[in-house]
Order: structure tokens, then C-alpha cells, then sequence
């Protein structure tokens, strides 16, 4: 019992860090050079922009958390990119139980051989093996694709933060249920009705990984889910099937507004 609650209060949802990295977040939609945007935190240092293919993430040294971030932006169009998911999974692990959605994989591809590079180099100059990853939208996909990886391929990394914003569903059961195995501090951060945290559906053979944390429509309150042993209906979940259909809500995260339009956010 003491033990359960020693890993409740040490993996408890900690706001500070998820205001880090939704900031984080948007500074990938903004960034092209200089590290100047609105939501580029001075406690961050800037050392990699990576542009592939339309994955886009940004890369260095957070302060706040004494850590190596990467920060996946989302789909540069929000729209197309939901009407454009790939239902089928591909099955890229020597488990060949465990399949994830084709497009999402597809697009961490791009740039997996490139990140994990500048991590290598990241690690030597900030003499730290300690990681946070993020991602808005699709590039919250695309940070779970990475942080099983990591786990799986790359020990002599320590994921101190996973905070994903209005991820999608990212595999099947199989890989939910894999994930939810690893002992790390995962928060899947939903907003209210925002449609994407629906995508791919359920009855497609998608599972979302567990700790999911719900706002409410102003931001203002959140409810620690319980999905650890399925999606908790009783959070985003209790939108669906009709209800969760909101755009602007999943461009709207811990009031930021996410997303570049022409500059507009940046």
C-alpha cells in the first residue's frame, strides 16, 4: 500500500510541467530560426529544427525541467489531416501483436534516425540523459511512437516527462496496452470536446494509452481520468459518439492557442 502511494505522489499531474511543454509545443508550430515567439520560454534553449516531410520538431535543453525536450509540432493543416488518417496499421515491432496507425509511423520515420542523433550530441553538451517529450495533435502521436522507442531501443535514456496534447489514438489494444506497462509520467492532456483525441475510432481497433487529464471548456478545471484498464467514459470519452466534434477546442490547449495560421499565433 505504501508503495502504491509513493508512485500516486511522485507521477502525480504536475501543471507546472504541462505549461512547459504546451508552450513548447506551440513554439514548434512558430519557430523557423530564432528562438522569439510568443510562447519560446527564455528557461528553454533552442539547438535543432527538424523539417521532414511535414513532421516538424524542435530540440534542446529545458531548464524548468533539467532535460532534453523534443517537441513534435501537429499537422500544419488540422483539417486535411483528420480527413486524411490512415485507418491501417502496420505492425513495425518484433511483437507483431502490437500494430500502430500506418500514417503516424509513417511520419515519426522521417525524422526518427535524425532525433535520436541530436540527442546523442544533446546529452554530451548538457551532460543529461534525461528527456522530455510533447507533442500537440498529430506530433502527440508521434512523441508516444518515440517514447516506446526510447524505452524499447534506447535504455541509456530517461523519459522524465511525456505530455501530450489532443492526442490521437495512436495503436490497438496490444499497444495500449504494452505502454501502459512502463513506469514514466505520461499525461495525455484532452481539452472538452475536441474531436481528435476520437481519431482513429475505437471500433477500428485503436486504444488510447492511460492518464488521460481532461479539461474543462474554460481550462479552468481538469479530472484526473481513470483509463489505466480502458478509456474512462466519464471524461473525454463522455462526449462521444456525436458531441466530440470541436476543432477550435483542439486549437485551444491550458489557454494557448496552438497552431501557426499565417503567423497569427506566433
Amino acid at each position: 500500500m505504501l508503495l502504491i502511494l509513493f508512485f500516486a505522489v511522485c507521477y502525480a499531474y504536475d501543471k507546472n510541467v504541462a505549461k512547459v511543454s504546451v508552450d513548447l509545443c506551440q513554439s514548434a508550430y512558430c519557430v523557423t530560426d530564432k528562438w522569439d515567439c510568443l510562447t519560446c520560454d527564455s528557461m528553454a534553449d533552442l539547438d535543432y529544427i527538424i523539417n521532414i516531410e511535414d513532421t516538424k520538431a524542435i530540440q534542446g535543453f529545458d531548464r524548468n525541467t533539467q532535460s532534453i525536450f523534443t517537441a513534435f509540432r501537429g499537422s500544419s493543416n488540422i483539417h486535411n489531416w483528420i480527413e486524411n488518417i490512415q485507418v491501417t496499421r502496420v505492425a513495425p515491432y518484433n511483437d507483431s501483436t502490437i500494430t500502430v496507425e500506418k500514417g503516424f509511423y509513417k511520419a515519426y520515420s522521417y525524422v526518427k534516425h535524425e532525433i535520436f542523433e541530436n540527442i546523442q550530441t544533446l546529452s554530451a553538451k548538457y551532460d543529461t540523459t534525461r528527456l522530455l517529450l510533447t507533442g500537440h495533435s498529430m506530433g502527440a502521436a508521434i512523441s508516444t511512437l518515440m517514447a516506446y522507442d526510447v524505452i524499447n531501443e534506447y535504455p541509456e535514456y530517461t523519459i522524465s516527462y511525456l505530455v501530450n496534447f489532443g492526442s490521437p489514438r495512436v495503436g490497438n489494444p496490444a499497444f495500449a496496452k504494452r505502454f501502459n506497462t512502463y513506469n514514466i509520467r505520461n499525461y495525455r492532456v484532452t481539452h472538452y470536446y475536441d474531436i481528435v483525441p476520437h481519431v482513429p475510432e475505437e471500433i477500428l481497433g485503436y486504444r488510447h494509452v492511460a492518464n488521460e487529464i481532461w479539461y474543462n471548456e474554460e481550462n479552468s478545471r481538469y479530472t484526473i481520468c481513470n483509463d489505466e484498464n480502458g478509456e474512462d467514459n466519464s471524461c473525454s470519452n463522455s462526449c462521444s459518439p456525436i458531441h466530440c466534434t470541436s476543432t477550435s477546442d483542439h486549437l485551444y490547449y491550458l489557454n494557448v492557442t496552438m497552431g501557426n495560421d499565417n503567423g497569427s499565433n506566433c
